[in-house]
């Protein structure tokens, strides 16, 4: 079994092969994780070097971790916020550390100070950014939040200051680095909160007195920053994403209409060029263009030319033929004349009538040739008038009947008038040669001649019982020189040239000739439609 062909139109193979754009926003998505990754390292690194050098300044600092309650008061009263320093400095907290990391308090960052026993010695910073004002936006990038901004807002997770901060609850650090820097290791830790809706990022160092572990400085900080980071960057990189892919789609399907169009218009040329019986009506306009279509064009005008050429030399031949024959076929006559008169022994007189038979063939077979050019060239100079095509058609079915007395010619005249615009003496023509088919290939000389409308258009047709048509193409029973079924032995010849003409009558109508097998399959039919007189 043969398998479908799908057929797709350039635009259609043009977009499909545009779906290979699709893998840009794969890409950029492994694009933003990827810079995601970077900003987490980073800031992980960061918070640890932040750490570190809180840690460097609280090394081989033995005092700093005594606890002096009595002092708290004095360093709240220098900070000029007493009642709540109790907040801001735990009783057990140590003045001098809390000095010390004050000015960090400043950073998004909150750094925390403890001993070995987890007492909070210091603490500074907030993991909440206070509120800013929103900057001033132009009116595309307000349309653009207000659209496809809400559609960025439903696929990526957001930022949000609006979540349960445990250790400030607690009022202490706790977690894998804590654990991890009061063992003398570095570590840093990502957790989310305890509702879901942060992740907190913090870095704890350990701060050393000799070979001895006091303490640790844990820095801790929310993953917002770099969630929005993040954000900014997929919902930039997507725009351009998107606005390629739409201004690369729109100029795609432009340039496969435009292409399309071209290759439309140099079809429409070619079937213009050349009409239904295969002949070169128009010269094809080739393109200028340098690229392919243009040469293909250009092609296809030089072979319409060479194929023009040669048609032209084809029909001119039967006349060309018909004139250089003529004098030989004359002198061939002449000389078989005067043997006739000449005595001649029985056995060669049968020859000389031989050769007079084949000589009448011959003169049978130039005498339609020129008939087929003749016609050709005096269509255009016919005058056309209306005329009643049953009258016609009536009057020729007499005159068989005379001329063709073993034939049983039956035709029902219809009983209204059917008007066509055209020449009535051509029609007369173009009937005799169908009935003459009829007449040589019809069996028993059964022949129906049938006259209807139907719709715009008159039918004409001629039906004889006998050999059915064999399988060719449709219409080449009407070109020139072409005879697909043969006659009695020693009958006229068959060339073709009588449908030939029959077509020719046809088109200068304005109509068309068919021929097909009649459906009992007993014979053929042939018919010829016209459109009727308005």
């Amino acid at each position: 079994m043969r398998r479908p062909r799908i057929a797709l139109s350039i635009r259609a193979q043009l977009l499909l092969v545009l779906t290979v754009f699709l893998a840009l926003p794969w890409l950029g998505v492994e694009y933003v994780r990827e810079l995601e990754r970077v900003l987490r390292d980073a800031q992980e690194r960061t918070l640890a070097g932040t750490a570190q050098a809180v840690a460097t300044a609280l090394h081989d600092r033995p005092r700093l971790f005594a606890a002096r309650p009595d002092a708290i008061a004095a360093f709240a009263r220098e900070r000029g916020d007493e009642a709540k320093g109790t907040d801001r400095v735990p009783p057990s907290a140590s003045p001098e550390v809390a000095q010390i990391i004050d000015g960090l308090s400043r950073t998004t960052a909150r750094i925390w100070v403890i001993d070995r026993d987890g007492t909070v010695l210091a603490r500074a910073g907030t993991l909440k950014a206070p509120p800013e004002k929103p900057p001033a936006e132009s009116f595309g990038a307000r349309a653009s939040r207000a659209t496809i901004g809400r559609l960025y807002a439903l696929v990526l997770d957001q930022p949000t200051e609006d979540f349960t901060d445990d250790a400030a609850a607690n009022g202490t650090p706790g977690g894998r680095d804590v654990e991890g820097a009061l063992a003398g290791i570095l570590t840093t830790e990502r957790r989310p909160t305890s509702d879901g809706r942060a992740v907190v990022v913090s870095a704890a160092h350990p701060i050393w007195v000799g070979d001895t572990v006091k303490g640790a400085v844990v820095v801790e900080e929310t993953g917002n920053a770099v969630l929005a980071q993040r954000n900014r960057a997929f919902e930039r990189l997507f725009n351009i994403v998107l606005a390629v892919l739409l201004v690369g789609s729109l100029a795609l399907t432009a340039y496969a209409s435009w292409l399309s169009s071209r290759i439309r218009r140099l079809r429409d040329d070619a079937e213009r060029a050349i009409d239904e019986q295969g002949r070169v009506r128009a010269p094809l306009a080739s393109s200028n263009a340098g690229d392919e279509i243009g040469d293909l064009s250009r092609s296809f005008a030089s072979v319409l030319a060479r194929l023009s050429d040669y048609a032209s030399y084809q029909e001119k031949m039967a006349g060309r033929l018909s004139h250089e024959l003529r004098t030989p076929i004359a002198v061939v006559r002449s000389s078989l004349d005067n043997l006739s008169h000449a005595a001649l022994p029985d056995d060669a007189r049968v020859y000389m009538v031989r050769a007079q038979e084949g000589l009448a063939r011959l003169t049978t077979i130039l005498t339609r040739m020129t008939e087929a050019a003749r016609l050709e060239q005096s269509l255009s100079d016919v005058e056309r008038e209306r005329f009643d095509l049953a009258a016609v058609v009536a009057g020729c079915v007499d005159g068989y009947r005379q001329a063709y007395p073993a034939a049983r010619i039956a035709f029902a005249r219809p009983a209204t008038r059917l008007f066509v615009d055209g020449a009535p003496d051509l029609v007369a023509q173009m009937l005799d040669k169908l009935v003459a088919n009829a007449v040589e290939f019809g069996k028993d000389g059964a022949i129906d001649v049938g006259l209807s409308r139907e719709g715009d258009e008159v039918l004409l047709w001629v039906s004889n019982e006998g050999p059915p048509l064999p399988a060719i193409q449709a219409g080449r029973l009407f070109d020139s020189l072409v005879s697909v079924r043969g006659g009695a032995e020693g009958g006229e010849p068959h060339l073709g040239l009588g449908l030939y003409i029959v077509r020719l009558i046809a088109q200068f109508h304005g109509g068309t000739a068919r021929a097909a097998n009649r459906r009992d399959g007993r014979g053929a039919e042939f018919t010829v439609a016209m459109p009727a007189a308005s």
